[in-house]
């Protein structure tokens, strides 16, 4: 069986604490190694920030530049609190009046007064039917739908048979009012609009009779009948089933709000609070992306190498930026540039950091023109716009082959071998370590071995001595 071994024991050296140091010496070139890897990871990080900003650059020059934004439309109207509306990317530019005489509305029957709680008093059934009623309110054509009949019971009360009526699944929907002379049933159409009207039949005698209202009799009284809205534009008279009407203009939808007494003008045209808006977040996205290239990069003279921005002195980090700089300052043909419509370069407070700034009265001067505008920042199909060419450029830095790709996958294999190296130094330092071990293993035998000698022949020394 092995033995158990401690080095240092029998000579008194500590093979340890040697091994120990002497390795600590060995293993500064792996220390190194681990350092490096470290750098490399916080570089591959760093330019992953920047392909998410630049992303974000090029999805706000896209949305900038996509046709939808310019063919968007926005409607104004002289009063919100009678009309508003909205409008697709087909509807013509327009101006025009908008007066109502009236809103589109749904009918509604009230009950006479029954004693609160009572019952119907006699099964029966009540029968649903949606359609027209003529202009007297005594003559009903029936529309399309089926009728919906419901069965009623003896004791049922009137609760019962508003409940009965709203989950009939009619379109019609049923309350009852507790008034100061009993309760009231109340009966009402989901549906605006003069073929929304409906019937309501009653069979079975007892209080069923006074929930009556179609062409054979009417218990109930109609409290408002079922009508379209009617308005005119300029001058022109129209009618919508519902308040909200749809392509009377083509491409345009009108919130019909109220009556009016007087003309309500409104204005279709470029919806330039979303221009404003993708204006707003390019520059915004731009800013985002030019700051964090100058902090990644930036050299700091209060500060040890080891502790400078990661990126310092990369080279793609440089030429992304002053391209990026030099394409918002660009000027097209015709000598026009971002700066007219407010977005210029800019320095700071403390004249360091050129971000760019947006000037909003002259970008809202520009978009008295939104023709010329479009041109300008998305091109007008024979010259490409500048914010195109922001666009294009992101694009072209993330793709698979761009400068933020090709150097992420550099600093990815430089990660690799750096790592091989790692683990065969490592393989090495520890064999290395045992290897010395067992050498100075081998020399406090030796030592421990010569010293028992030496003591050996102290001790015959004294006994001749002795004698």
């Amino acid at each position: 069986m092995a033995g158990i071994s401690s080095p240092g024991v029998g000579s008194g050296l500590n093979v340890q604490e040697i091994v120990s140091q002497m390795m600590s010496l060995e293993r500064r070139p792996l220390q190194l190694l681990q350092a490096k890897a470290s750098g490399i990871d916080t570089k591959i990080s760093s330019f992953g920030q920047i392909k998410s900003a630049m992303s974000a650059l090029h999805e706000a020059a896209r949305n900038l530049t996509s046709v939808d934004t310019w063919r968007s439309k926005q409607i104004t109207t002289g009063d919100k609190t009678a009309v508003t509306g909205a409008a697709t990317s087909t509807a013509a530019a327009a101006n025009f009046s908008l007066e109502v005489q009236s809103l589109a509305r749904g009918q509604s029957l009230a009950s006479g007064t029954f004693a609160s709680g009572a019952t119907m008093g006699a099964a029966g059934q009540i029968t649903l039917q949606k359609g027209r009623w003529d202009a007297s309110g005594t003559g009903f054509t029936a529309g399309s739908s089926s009728p919906v009949t419901l069965s009623i019971s003896a004791t049922d009360t009137l609760s019962d048979v508003a409940a009965k009526i709203t989950q009939s699944g009619s379109g019609i929907t049923a309350v009852v009012v507790k008034g100061a002379q009993g309760d009231q049933l109340l009966v009402r159409g989901n549906e605006t609009g003069t073929e929304n009207g409906f019937s309501m039949s009653a069979s079975g005698g007892g209080a069923l009779s006074g929930l009556a209202y179609d062409q054979n009799g009417q218990t109930m009284t109609r409290t408002a009948a079922a009508a379209n809205a009617e308005f005119t534009i300029d001058g022109l008279a129209v009618t919508s089933a519902t308040n909200t009407a749809q392509d009377v203009v083509p491409g345009v939808t009108l919130n019909l709000l109220r009556t009016t007494t007087a003309p309500v003008e409104v204005s279709v045209g470029t919806d330039k609070d979303a221009l404003k808006d993708k204006v707003k977040a390019f520059q915004e996205a731009f800013n985002k992306l030019n700051s964090l290239l100058g902090s990644l990069s930036a050299y700091d003279a209060g500060k040890e190498s080891g502790e400078q921005a990661p990126l310092l002195g990369e080279s793609v980090v440089r030429s992304l930026q002053n391209t990026l700089r030099g394409m918002v300052q660009q000027t097209l043909g015709d000598g026009s540039s971002l700066t007219s419509i407010g977005l210029e370069m800019k320095l700071d407070g403390g004249m360091r950091n050129p971000s760019l700034m947006l000037d909003t009265k002259k970008l809202d001067a520009a978009l008295s023109d939104p023709v010329k505008l479009e041109n300008l920042l998305a091109g007008d199909g024979a010259t490409e716009g500048l914010i195109s060419r922001v666009r294009d450029f992101a694009f072209a830095a993330n793709s698979v082959d761009g400068d933020l790709s090709t150097r992420t996958k550099g600093l990815e294999s430089t990660k690799k071998s750096n790592q091989s190296a790692i683990e065969a130094m490592d393989t090495r330092l520890q064999q290395r370590q045992a290897n010395m071990l067992k050498q100075y293993q081998a020399l406090d035998a030796k030592m421990a071995g010569m010293s028992s000698l030496g003591s050996f022949i102290s001790a015959q020394v004294g006994q001749w001595n002795k004698g």
